[in-house]
């Protein structure tokens, strides 16, 4: 295999692992926002340190 095939199949590998990860982190990271803004999101700074 050339050098530019390695690379080619190395990006692909990296760009499907972190595709699958935010896939798989989407629903929490949903809920987090959620949680965030009932909390008060951006202007609960002075009330959270």
């Amino acid at each position: 295999m050339s050098g530019q095939r390695v690379l080619k199949a190395e990006v692909a590998l990296v760009g499907g692992v972190a595709l699958a990860l935010l896939c798989w982190e989407i629903p929490s990271l949903r809920r987090e926002m959620r949680l965030w803004r009932m909390a008060g999101g951006f202007r609960a700074g002075h009330r959270y340190p």
